[in-house]
């Protein structure tokens, strides 16, 4: 049986001899604080989707340069993830949480008050760097804020909770927004929660013991350089082509880039990332997962909002709530405390391989929609079983990532999480991008989704498949 990690000590709660709870009011205020904290992380990375027609008229974007309102967000965060992480080990993770905070909140103002394209996208850098300082310190504080048992394992399925459901909330949250009031509250709608999120955190969140150490200024700019570049260059190949020479050399710099980085970090008595966070195939597994899911899932929402407006005729709403039954099922799994009793009950990696193997299911199912299709036929059905396998998938794989964690890597183990959700959801869209495009130019009529989504099924089977081979029964009947 997986049991949740055992080597931090809490800083101020413990479990008695019974089993009986005796975390106070306070601490799970905490965790409703941090849980905030990484839902609006997540869920900004979606928000704008639906928004986009209504900003690009009004800013004067054109065709092309709209997708940079959700590119320079992913650039920031995915590029500067693991230097927040490590920042947050140095400073503390909730002094960390609440630099980050404060910027996003900051920027999210600037970005609803943008009267052009530029204040805009300076703005989504902008919170894309406080959400890079925010998002790593969430499973470390935590670790730090919860002793090992039932408590922790709630803990991290609230957690999980906002991995799991921001990117649908997102979308349907941006379109009603978009369509009561307008476009500027998809980041206004942040500052209060920001502000809600700055006056709690000090009062109900423990600080974490500061790490020794430095923050390794070459490290930092290899990491950020290096997944900035091949960031760039899979959303290049999505509007251009693979074989376009900027393309390749940005992938090509990007690939140099991170592979001297990861050298690097092997040699220094401080590394940006631990090489012992994903030195064995069990320990390297959930972050693959972490890596590839998102890809598949980014995938179908952004394809399938396309399909519902522009062939099925749903308004923007109409098409966010559309995304409902998908949440029910995610969301109604972790509230309820199923996942993480199966969990418990099963182990993590058994139960994560279900979840995944339901996910593919659900999407080669959805794979088949087509012009002709309507929502009870084609769509209901494989939204609720995705949606039953992402709520058993994102809970476990946090646990094993936890389980294989030292305490003192916390913060690089949540900074490399959150880094390849990001990332792996963009470089997913981006490649998912290449296919749809000339499908779509060579027949408009809807046909394109389909085939898009099986393709980006593929993402999630192979997640299956690194984890069925990582985990297999040893000799010693270890599962």
């Amino acid at each position: 049986m997986s049991q949740i990690s055992d080597r931090a000590a809490p800083t101020s709660t413990s479990t008695s001899d019974a089993g009986e709870s005796t975390i106070d009011r306070r601490t799970w205020i905490g965790l409703i604080v941090v849980v905030a904290s990484q839902l609006m992380v997540i869920l900004d990375g979606t928000i704008v989707t639906v928004a986009l027609p209504r900003i690009r008229d009004d800013l004067g974007f054109s065709e092309v340069s709209q997708s940079w309102v959700m590119n320079a967000y992913v650039l920031a965060v995915g590029g500067l993830l693991l230097l927040g992480g490590r920042l947050g080990d140095l400073i503390g993770r909730r002094r960390a949480l609440l630099y980050g905070i404060a910027l996003f909140t900051a920027a999210s103002l600037l970005g609803g008050l943008a009267t052009s394209a530029w204040m805009l996208l300076a703005a989504r850098v902008l919170q894309g760097v406080g959400a890079a300082l925010a998002a790593p310190t969430a499973l470390g504080l935590i670790v730090a804020n919860f002793p090992p048992g039932p408590d922790r394992a709630k803990a991290i399925s609230w957690f999980s909770l906002g991995a799991a459901s921001g990117g649908a909330l997102g979308l349907l949250l941006g379109g009603v927004l978009t369509e009561q009031l307008s476009w500027h509250w998809v980041m206004l709608v942040n500052v209060p929660i920001g502000v809600a999120i700055l006056l709690a955190a000090p009062f109900t969140v423990d600080e974490t013991p500061r790490q020794p150490g430095h923050l390794g200024l070459t490290d930092t700019l290899l990491s950020a350089a290096g997944v900035a570049a091949v960031v760039f260059g899979f959303i290049r190949a999505s509007e251009v082509s693979w074989a376009d020479p900027v393309t390749i050399a940005s992938l090509a710099v990007g690939a140099s880039t991170l592979v001297a980085f990861a050298v690097r970090q092997r040699r220094t008595s401080h590394p940006l990332l631990p090489p012992r966070l994903v030195n064995s195939a069990r320990k390297a597994a959930p972050f693959v997962v972490m890596l590839l899911l998102p890809g598949a899932m980014m995938g179908m929402f952004t394809f399938m909002t396309l399909h519902l407006q522009d062939v099925m005729g749903y308004s923007v709403v109409a098409s966010g709530f559309a995304f409902l039954p998908f949440m029910v099922l995610n969301i109604g799994l972790t509230v309820t405390g199923i996942t993480a009793r199966l969990v418990a009950r099963l182990g993590a990696a058994p139960v994560l391989m279900a979840g995944l193997s339901l996910a593919i299911v659900g999407l080669l199912w959805l794979s088949f929609v087509g012009p002709e299709s309507t929502f009870v036929s084609a769509i209901l059905a494989p939204s609720m079983i995705m949606g039953a396998g992402i709520g058993l998938s994102v809970v476990p794989a946090n646990v094993l990532i936890v389980d294989n964690s030292p305490a003192a890597d916390a913060g690089a183990a949540s900074g490399l999480m959150q880094a390849l959700l990001q990332v792996g959801g963009a470089l997913g869209l981006a490649t998912l991008m290449t296919v749809f495009g000339p499908l779509q130019r060579s027949d408009p009529s809807g046909t394109a989704t389909g085939t898009t989504i099986l393709v980006g099924s593929s993402f999630a089977v192979v997640a299956l498949l690194v984890l069925v081979v990582a985990y297999r029964p040893t000799r010693a009947g270890q599962a």
